[in-house]
Parts: C-alpha cells; structure tokens; sequence
C-alpha cells in the first residue's frame, strides 16, 4: 500500500538528521523550561515572564508578531557563524520558554484543560519552526542562499503556519475568557 504524502517537501525534510537533532535540542530546552517553571516561585522572574506571554495571546496583533517573529529568527542565524549552533539555540529556546510557559501556569492552579488548550496552537508554531531551522541549517550547508530561495514557498508556509497558531491561540483564550 503506497503512502499518498500531501507535502512533499516537508516530507523529506523531517527525515533527516538534522531535523531529529532540532527536535532532540527542542525537548531538551522544553525538559529544562518544565523544571524551571515548576520550582518558580511567586515574585521570581519565570513567573513574570510566563505572566507576560499568558497575557500575549488578548493582543492578538502582538501575539502574531511574535510567533512570526520565531520563524524569522532562523533567517537571521543563517547569517552567523557557526551557524548549527545558533539555530540550535533558537530551537532550545522556543523548547525552554513554552514549557516554562505551561509549568508555571500549572504550578499556580492553572487548570490542564488551560494549558493544553495553550499548548496546541505550539502544534503549528514549533513544527514551522524545526521545519525553519531545518531549512536554513541545510542551505547553510548545501548551497547557501541559492538553495534557501528554492525553499521560498515552503519558508512562506512555515510563516503562515505560525501565524495561524498564534490566531488559534488568541481564539482560545477568547473563549476561555469568555
């Protein structure tokens, strides 16, 4: 029986090494933002931060801004060197500040139902991200900017699915505000 896959390109691309050492780097950032923001205390700075992005998603504009932003990050790493390293940063650190974001909501009597209605729309924000890292981690290596503008359409995708995750998230918080 044949597989039918409807995204080609992302098909291949998540099933090379680089792409399962983002997502291994990814799990390491969120492990450490999971411990940190269950031992965060009142009055510490991982609960003002994850007070903030709690907040973020009412700002909707903010909120996608934001999660575009995340996405554009890894176009910036492209242009350092040495240039694995920092895309592995930016995948550690959108791990690290999601996980903080839900332990401290559950340390301080968030409800599971809240956190994982917060954690969904990361669904299509952090696979467009590993598929953005990914993309520019193997141009980087490949054929540089050359290969990056064949990966136009697909990096556009990854932006859209990012911002569509952050409307996502600004609905739900909508409706359980509401």
């Amino acid at each position: 029986m044949n597989k039918q896959h409807i995204l080609g390109f992302f098909d291949a691309l998540v099933r090379t090494p680089v792409f399962l050492f983002l997502c291994a780097v990814f799990l390491c950032g969120a492990v450490a933002g999971g411990l940190t923001g269950l031992y965060a205390g009142a009055g510490d700075g991982a609960v003002d931060l994850a007070d903030m992005l709690t907040a973020l998603p009412e700002q909707t504009v903010k909120s996608v801004f934001c999660a575009v932003l995340w996405i554009l990050l890894p176009l910036g790493c492209g242009l350092l060197r040495p240039q694995p390293l920092f895309l592995s940063a930016v995948a550690a650190a959108r791990g690290y500040v999601l996980a903080l974001t839900v332990a401290v909501s559950l340390g301080q009597g968030g409800s599971i139902a809240a956190a994982c209605a917060a954690g969904l729309p990361a669904v299509l924000s952090v696979s467009a991200l590993l598929a953005a890292c990914t993309m520019v981690w193997q141009a980087g290596e490949r054929g540089g900017p050359r290969l990056l503008r064949a990966c136009r359409a697909p990096y556009a995708l990854c932006v859209l699915l990012a911002a569509a995750g952050a409307l996502l998230r600004a609905g739900i918080a909508v409706l359980f505000r509401g």
